[in-house]
């Protein structure tokens, strides 16, 4: 059985809110909107009474799907990206000290700050030179978004 990418998701409190950070902050572009509801819909996720507000935006072939449920919602987790079950995206970038100062000034929050890290494959306790440079921050729902430079 071969599988196809077709797209990532995330859920999200505010569509609209989310939608300007990717566009804004991040880049991408707008792609389609649409709303979902109904029995098929419900049995699709498994929620009863589920009406989602669905959004697409996109970076090159890239696809997310931004999800806010209208209906059927549930409280906010904490996405703390070292609990079992939370992801990140990561996006590669030219230069990473000029994006974090622009999202800095975007009001974006960040969970560390700007690191090295070795080539791959580079023996455990040596200091080889830099493989990339790479930080974590969050979205408007505090779901991890990773920023890499490669050197």
């Amino acid at each position: 059985m071969a599988l196809e990418h077709t797209h990532t998701s995330f859920t999200v409190s505010d569509i609209e809110r989310s939608i300007r950070f990717y566009i804004e902050a991040l880049g991408m572009t707008a792609g389609r909107r649409w709303e979902r509801t109904g029995p098929e819909i419900a049995a699709i996720v498994g929620v009863e009474g589920a009406r989602l507000k669905m959004a697409t935006v996109h970076l090159g072939n890239f696809t997310l799907e931004l999800i806010q449920y209208a209906g059927g919602g549930a409280p906010r987790i904490n996405p703390r990206i070292n609990q079992p079950g939370t992801a990140h995206i990561g996006f590669r970038v030219a230069d990473i000290e000029g994006m974090c100062e622009r999202l800095r000034s975007l009001g974006v929050r960040f969970y560390g700050t700007p690191a090295s890290l070795p080539p791959p494959g580079s023996p455990p306790g040596t200091v080889p030179p830099p493989g990339a440079r790479a930080v974590y921050l969050a979205d408007p729902d505090g779901i991890t978004v990773e920023i890499t430079q490669t050197l």
